[in-house]
């Protein structure tokens, strides 16, 4: 492939993808079918990028934004993204185990099914966002405020929120119904007009933990700590 393709088209490689970086030129591009570990892609404008079976463990995002993106069979554990921007993404079929979001704004994403275990989102800002059968054990929400965000697909289902962290979190209108959240934390969380029905919260840590106008029907809270 000559070096004229990487202007135009599906990006292809690394060489290609680290071109296209460096002008800040990977909006509405496709990056497709191969490994680029550890790649930088700090802010950058990904408006419009599709990501499918890319290698990009350990890549560098930070405070890029992507916006109107789609990952794809993809692999981004342990990449961070922190302060940057998630607007509209789609994730499907990725594997985003430990990704970390931390203080990034997460706004209308449909993310699922995909794996995120330990993933970070302390001090995110996430809105109108639906983690679909999304696998979430001992992700952190530690400080993040959460507006209308939806965690589906969990009911008789094998993926968990169970051991998450939650302390100090801000939480308004927010669906867990049917969730696992066995042993997860809500130390002095605050929970407003949520729907718990149905959740198991066993052994969860509750302590200084507000409540107001939630729907608790059928709460399992054994063994929890209040």
């Amino acid at each position: 492939m000559s070096d004229t393709s990487a202007d135009a088209g599906v990006v292809q490689s690394r060489r290609q993808l680290e071109r296209l970086v460096a002008d800040d030129e990977l909006a509405g591009r496709t990056i497709s079918g191969f490994a680029a570990p550890g790649v930088l892609l700090r802010s950058l404008d990904l408006d419009g990028v599709i990501v499918e079976r890319v290698d990009l463990q350990d890549a560098d995002g930070e405070d890029s934004r992507l916006e109107r993106a789609e990952l794809r069979q993809s692999d981004l554990r342990r990449s961070r993204w922190t302060g940057g921007l998630w607007n509209r993404v789609k994730a499907t079929e990725s594997d985003l185990t430990q990704i970390d979001l931390r203080g990034a704004q997460v706004l209308r994403c449909e993310l699922g099914p995909v794996r995120m275990a330990k993933a970070g989102f302390g001090g995110a800002r996430i809105m109108n966002t639906t983690f679909k059968s999304t696998e979430l054990y001992s992700a952190d929400f530690s400080r993040a405020v959460l507006t209308k965000v939806t965690f589906d697909g969990y009911d008789g289902s094998t993926v968990s929120l169970s051991r998450t962290d939650w302390t100090g979190a801000a939480l308004f209108e927010v669906d867990f119904k049917r969730a696992n959240l066995y042993g997860a934390t809500f130390r002095e969380a605050l929970l407003f007009r949520c729907d718990l029905r149905g959740v198991n919260l066993s052994s969860a840590d509750l302590r200084g933990a507000r409540l107001v106008g939630c729907q608790t029907h059928g709460v399992d809270l054994d063994d929890a700590q209040l």
